[in-house]
């Protein structure tokens, strides 16, 4: 699937300003009065509030346009302006999803309309099963079988959830005639993170604790079904502005890249920040 965070931004919108707008509402007034371009020089005269209150709203109009067109597509919808990307489609929104997978799951649909047996169709099946898959994935370990590999957001409801999508996958109309289909659970793969870091001259003296803190959100957004987690994407997390050194204790933690199976998803372990003072 395309990645929408890749897309340039659209032209459709445009950049506006409280400033450009009102330098161009005084533009048009002296072009069709000249005389005004005296008094607008006075900065009492009440013309100038009346292209201020103007510029206001037409700045207020503006934006409002540039919101309507970014609600016609799908990396911007929100809300119900989505659910109706979703139904043009013929995909509903499941009780309490959020936007975030719910787009992932129109992009998955838009995909599987090639027909029955495509990848992305048995994932956003998996998906639209239950809101206890964060994610799938769809391989075919042999000719003439599939094999599907649920993420799961709470991993205490496996078995049920196994279930859950296993009969999906299998019931009428889901999957092509004599394809036989397995449902696994994605494993863990646990990554420790041991370094020294050592602060800059006028860096804040928390700043190490404030790096440790966002790690786990950063590692979450990152992780992916199969995706390999390479060390030197966690430098750059631990290497922030501020931060004048970062030494790692040890070459397996992290190693200098952990590959992941396709039915492994990566999570942090143990992080050890060790905070050295100043360089």
């Amino acid at each position: 699937m395309i990645d929408l965070a890749s897309l340039p931004a659209p032209a459709v919108v445009q950049t506006l300003t409280f400033e450009a707008v009102l330098a161009d509402l005084r533009a048009d007034l002296v072009r069709l009065h000249p005389p005004a371009e005296a008094v607008l020089a006075l900065e009492s005269e009440p013309l100038n509030k009346l292209l201020e209150v103007a510029a206001y709203r037409e700045l207020l109009f503006r934006e409002r346009v540039n919101q309507a067109a970014l609600s016609n597509l799908v990396a911007f919808a929100q809300g119900s302006d989505l659910d109706h990307k979703g139904a043009f489609i013929g995909l509903a929104r499941l009780p309490g999803e959020p936007d975030d997978r719910y787009r992932v799951r129109i992009l998955l649909r838009i995909a599987a309309m090639a027909g029955n047996g495509t990848a992305e169709q048995y994932r956003e099946l998996a998906m639209r099963t239950s809101l206890n898959v964060r994610a799938a994935a769809a391989r075919s370990p042999v000719p003439g079988s599939v094999g599907i590999v649920l993420w799961l957001v709470d991993q205490s409801q496996a078995a049920a959830t196994q279930a859950a999508v296993t009969a999906a996958l299998n019931a009428e109309n889901a999957r092509p005639l004599g394809v036989p289909v397995t449902v696994s659970i994605a494993q863990p793969k646990v990554i420790d993170v041991r370094a020294r870091m050592w602060r800059e001259a006028g860096a804040p003296t928390d700043l190490v604790a404030q790096v440790a803190a966002k790690l786990a959100a950063a590692f979450a957004s990152y992780a992916a079904l199969g995706r390999s987690m390479p060390r030197s994407w966690l430098t750059a997390r631990l290497h922030v502005a501020g931060i004048a050194r970062v030494e790692y204790l040890g070459a397996d933690a992290p190693p200098e890249n952990t590959e992941l199976q396709e039915h492994e998803y990566p999570v942090l372990g143990v992080c050890e920040l060790l905070d050295q003072g100043l360089a």
